[in-house]
């Protein structure tokens, strides 16, 4: 069964995403799939782009423009494949986007979060190959692979994940004092990443593997991109693009695989607590990333809370 129509309506007509399911069944396969997730509510999908005075207003022109170069009728770059990069909010989204920036050569690059979809019709034509970077494209992927489907271009998405118990207890240099992301949140983002990690043109990619083997993941991903150009993504901090936001990042920072457990240090246990009955789909996604193959790790926390309470029982008799 077709995937059934939908429209997503944003401010300017332009960036509406109109998909009819027999469409996208015919130009991609494996879209005769019916079980794509449910979108999540608009405040955390943000689909809809907002209205930017007097940005929205010349994007239909700026789209047309692009359009008649894309197709050959106006002179100029047009684009030929397009690298997205999306997944988990705090799953290393931003350090892929900076190593690629950093050391890919011959590529359009843009320093923050950008949509993909905006890019590819509204964005500047400078080179052929574009990079984008917005974790919530994870929603659109259908959407951004159904509007290359009908040019002379291709998608290729590289979608990011990371250990779920790292996810959901990183902080983000916007709300510092709470975690990212809610239960609810992330189980919006792992149901989209499960259910697209299997469709043509994307390829999954660990925040792990970026930072203990980024050698291998280079190459994986210059495989994938077909984009052999620049320097070794190990040096990436030596040659930082100016003007690139840095801030999700926490500060620029040395790969520290020592830091990959750091779900595990002492100011994360009640969260953690509190993620084994209120994050019912945590331990199937441990299993199926490939992080856990049981729930036994949850014992640690469990006896560990379980303690805790013993010792300040104990305390609390002995004041009395």
């Amino acid at each position: 069964m077709p995937v059934p129509a939908k429209r997503i309506q944003g401010k300017a007509a332009e960036f509406s995403v109109e998909t009819t399911g027999q469409h996208v069944a015919e130009k991609i396969p494996g879209w005769e799939r019916s079980d794509r997730p449910p979108m999540p509510p608009e405040w955390l999908s943000r689909c809809r782009p907002g209205f930017q005075f007097p940005r929205t207003l010349l994007l239909p022109l700026l789209s047309g423009v692009n359009r008649l170069r894309d197709a050959g009728w106006l002179p100029g770059q047009r684009i030929t494949r397009h690298i997205v990069i999306c997944g988990f909010p705090r799953s290393g989204t931003t350090l892929c986007q900076l190593m690629l920036e950093s050391c890919l050569e011959g590529v359009a690059t843009w320093g923050r979060e950008r949509r993909a979809l905006e890019i590819a019709r509204c964005g500047r034509r400078s080179h052929s190959v574009i990079v984008t970077k917005r974790p919530k494209d994870v929603f659109l992927i259908p959407e951004i692979q159904e509007w290359y489907s009908r040019r002379d271009a291709e998608v290729l998405i590289l979608l990011m994940h990371r250990d779920p118990r790292a996810v959901l207890t990183s902080k983000h240099f916007s709300r510092p004092e709470e975690y990212y992301l809610t239960a609810e949140q992330w189980t919006h983002y792992y149901r989209h990443w499960s259910w697209s990690k299997a469709l043509p043109g994307v390829m999954s990619l660990s925040y792990e593997q970026l930072v203990a083997d980024p050698d291998g993941t280079e190459e994986r991903i210059r495989r994938f991109t077909g984009v052999a150009n620049g320097r070794p993504f190990r040096s990436f901090q030596q040659h930082v693009p100016q003007g690139f936001d840095l801030r999700a990042l926490n500060g620029l920072r040395h790969l520290d695989e020592g830091r990959l457990k750091a779900w595990r240090n002492p100011e994360h246990r009640e969260r953690i607590l509190q993620l084994l009955s209120s994050a019912v789909e945590l331990q199937g996604a441990l299993e199926q990333m490939g992080y856990e193959t049981d729930d036994k790790w949850a014992e640690d926390f469990v006896e560990g809370r379980s303690s805790s309470a013993q010792t300040r029982e104990l305390e609390t008799k002995a004041g009395r």
